[in-house]
């Protein structure tokens, strides 16, 4: 599975004991507002770093994303995303693959209406194995005010012709940004519809949201929804701010895991620095 590092913050119990303890894990109530577009010249992300190491590199051009090299969370693996546009600049594939052996590869396909919003997906998963291979196809829901507030993705898993696996992610929003997904995994009943009966739950929660421009705004938001398919911890970076705190609290009887974030801003609100973990973000001037 494609993780970025933040994913090792939330696996192991060694790494637990390490991870700064959040004080809330209730809705926050206050309205926050999205950033003004800053002082002149734009930026655009190109690197975040983790003690002085590169996690995450995006290769722009023209402002473009076209590629995305990140590291997966619990190992030395990076894996290379590169993106495929329309002619209207609408993203409409994203592959990620890995060189390290018995890493999956994943393919996805995206269909996008003419303002970019995504209404059906597929991926392909080819794994070192063929039983841990799968064939997805996701529908994707949104309110009248346009904010994404499901994915139900169903899954032909391990060579099977019939759907026989489900996900669905359910986002809940404090402004315009996501502050919990709920995910719930199981089977699919005779009928093909998700069995609730069947499913276990993980829910991440992404709280106390700053003010200050996320640095992944500057971004495709596609790109980021596709990373969140695959691993959920990263549709925090659909939202335009950053939280300041990230619970997830696993399927029973795995503990909920916190971690505290605390940033530094340079004098246009984007992010430089998280403190807590010893991020920096790098730009480039558009």
């Amino acid at each position: 599975m494609v993780k970025n590092y933040f994913l090792t913050m939330f696996t192991g119990v060694a790494l637990m004991g390490i991870l700064a303890a959040c004080n809330t894990t209730s809705d926050p109530t206050e309205s926050i507002p999205n950033p003004d577009e800053g002082a002149p010249p734009k930026k655009i992300l190109e690197k975040v770093s983790m003690n002085s190491i590169s996690q995450e590199e995006y290769i722009t051009s023209g402002g473009i994303l076209e590629q995305a090299i990140f590291k997966a969370g619990n190992s030395n693996a990076y894996y290379t995303g590169t993106l495929t546009y329309n002619t209207n600049k609408k993203i409409t594939k994203v592959n990620f693959v890995s060189q390290t052996s018995g890493s999956t590869a994943y393919e996805f396909n995206i269909t996008p209406d003419a303002n970019g919003m995504v209404y059906n997906a597929s991926c392909t998963a080819t794994a070192s194995t063929s039983g841990n291979s799968y064939v997805s196809d996701f529908i994707f829901s949104y309110n009248v005010d346009g904010k994404l507030t499901k994915i139900l993705e169903k899954r032909k898993v391990g060579g099977i012709s019939a759907y026989n696996k489900f996900i669905e992610n359910v986002f809940t929003y404090n402004g315009n940004n996501i502050f919990k997904v709920t995910c719930s995994n199981g089977i699919l009943d005779s009928d093909g519809d998700p069995d609730m009966t069947t499913a276990t739950k993980t829910i991440y929660s992404f709280q106390n949201y700053d003010s200050q421009k996320s640095p992944f705004a500057t971004l495709p938001k596609v790109f980021f929804l596709v990373r969140g398919l695959v691993d959920p911890v990263n549709f925090y970076r659909m939202s335009p701010n950053n939280p300041t705190s990230i619970y997830v609290q696993m399927p029973a009887p795995a503990p909920g895991v916190n971690i505290s974030q605390s940033y530094t801003y340079d004098n246009q609100g984007y992010p430089l620095t998280e403190k807590n973990q010893k991020i920096a973000y790098s730009y480039k001037n558009l």
